[in-house]
């Protein structure tokens, strides 16, 4: 880990399966879940209320409670760097933001975003591509 500001609230599951470049800032009250494995790459800017998962719950299975199912990745998460997180974004299992990319604030990023784009919205989606 390189220079790191983490700011107060700010929560780290499974911290050794997180990895986290220099430069980098996570705001207020993020939550990152690296039970599938988290990568943030370096000067990467996270707004506050931000959460990150890197797994889901296996629930196939209708003879057992979802919780007894244990838990899956797929992939994990990978931040690349120079990118900006707004406030309030979910980033779920199996994405990767691109290098020199913008998420807007309140987004739900269920794909990956190529590098150079600026995505917003529930799915997020790419509004803009920067050249």
């Amino acid at each position: 880990m390189g220079k790191v500001r983490i700011y107060e609230g700010t929560t780290l599951w499974y911290p050794y399966r997180i990895k986290i470049g220099n430069n980098v800032t996570l705001n207020e009250w993020v939550y990152i879940s690296g039970y599938g494995n988290v990568t943030i790459g370096d000067a990467v800017r996270i707004g506050s209320r931000t959460t990150i998962i890197s797994s889901d719950h296996e629930f196939g299975d209708c003879n057992k409670r979802i919780y007894q199912q244990g838990i899956k990745s797929c992939g994990g998460v990978t931040i690349e760097d120079d990118v900006f997180i707004g406030t309030g974004v979910i980033i779920l299992d199996g994405v990767t933001i691109g290098t020199h990319s913008v998420i807007g604030a309140g987004s739900v990023v269920t794909k990956n975003i190529l590098p150079y784009s600026v995505a917003a919205g529930n799915p997020a989606k790419v509004i803009y591509k920067l050249n």
